[in-house]
């Protein structure tokens, strides 16, 4: 696998989705930011989903999940995008926890909801991309 330097990514697409930013890069991650300002739920995820379709030519990527500080995504869309079919265009999803509160909600994502892509929980980006990028 060619080893790709973080400072050389681009984006080559970039959707904003209700509380979503979606960037598709250059190094074929997509990777989504989910701000605190606005609030979403289930049909924000799936309205996320055609984006996400659209934007990598509906074939699957590696998906890097990342969030504002005091976004934490409620309940019943934690239990709507851990089934498998909820998001059809994940190779892996790789979330990147930055303090304690992004930490215990993934755990309890992983652990309770169970879910049905390869899905690992991560302290910082690089970590996660390095993770994803054995997925291309």
């Amino acid at each position: 696998m060619e080893k790709i330097a973080e400072d050389t990514v681009e984006i080559i697409a970039l959707e904003y989705c209700e509380a979503f930013t979606i960037e598709l890069r250059s190094d074929g991650i997509l990777h989504s930011h989910t701000s605190s300002n606005i609030d979403f739920d289930i049909n924000s995820l799936k309205k996320f989903n055609e984006v996400m379709g659209r934007m990598l030519n509906y074939k699957k990527a590696p998906l890097l999940i990342t969030f504002d500080e005091f976004a934490i995504p409620p309940a019943d869309t934690r239990v709507f995008w851990a089934r498998k079919e909820s998001c059809p265009w994940s190779l892996a999803d790789a979330y990147v926890a930055t303090n304690m509160g992004h930490r215990i909600i993934g755990g309890i994502y992983l652990r309770f909801n169970k879910p049905g892509r390869t899905t690992k929980i991560f302290n910082t980006k690089p970590e996660a991309v390095k993770w994803l990028r054995t997925f291309l």
